[in-house]
């Protein structure tokens, strides 16, 4: 009996330590989601099938932005995950679509003019002249002849994707991924959560050294500072 109430009784320890240690300020905790911006991914795999590095230099892409979000989850027992949101990824390969557009047609105008000509002098647009000649619609020729204008899932997953456990102190979050560490100054405001760079590991009293190695996605989490909104 004695045995038994003194399990009880360190168990019970145990458990008020564990998560005293992970939840002491709660204001991290639940699912936010940040913007990660691939407009240059999309410029870039267009400039690239350009061929063309003149050319390519003078486009216009218009002024749209192509993101994809994350879903940042910290779960009170210490614990945390972050995905590429597949609603989002959906949501982005029609936006790409729509500049990778904007600069065919760009393209196209400048080479048209380095020839001499423009669309104002035969009298139809360049999404006409596309159609004409090659007997489909330019986004169909995108999409039969064009680029990837994004990484896929399972490629952004590799980089986004992301699991492991956390501790928090003072204004300090320590995230261990795949047996590595790495220290960020984080804070809270109303709904919004930002990690404004890299910290001492106060919990180690020793500097944190940034995650790297074949087993980690990311030498570091991401250019600093990153901004999170509450989901």
């Amino acid at each position: 009996m004695i045995i038994f109430l003194l399990l009880v009784i360190l168990t019970g320890a145990g458990l008020f330590i564990f998560q005293t240690k992970y939840v002491k300020n709660k204001s991290h905790l639940g699912t936010w989601q940040r913007d990660v911006d691939m407009t240059p991914y999309v410029v870039a795999s267009m400039n690239e099938w350009f061929s063309d590095p003149t050319t390519s230099s003078r486009v216009n892409f218009g002024t749209g932005k192509v993101y994809v979000k994350t879903d940042l989850v910290f779960s009170d027992d210490g614990n945390f995950t972050e995905k590429i949101n597949p609603e989002s990824y959906e949501a982005a390969k029609s936006v790409a679509k729509e500049i990778a557009l904007e600069g065919l047609r760009s393209f196209l105008e400048i080479r048209l003019e380095s020839a001499g000509a423009s669309t104002e002098d035969v009298g139809k647009t360049v999404d006409e002249l596309i159609e004409e000649a090659l007997e489909m619609t330019a986004a169909e020729y995108l999409d039969r002849k064009g680029p990837s204008l994004l990484p896929t899932m399972d490629e952004l997953g590799a980089i986004y994707g992301l699991s492991g456990t956390y501790e928090v102190k003072d204004g300090i979050m320590k995230r261990t991924i795949s047996g590595k560490s790495i220290c960020e100054s984080y804070f809270t405001k109303d709904d919004y959560l930002m990690f404004t760079g890299t910290a001492e590991d106060i919990f180690e009293k020793q500097i944190a050294q940034p995650m790297g190695g074949d087993d980690t996605p990311l030498e570091m989490l991401y250019d600093y500072p990153a901004l999170y909104r509450k989901k």
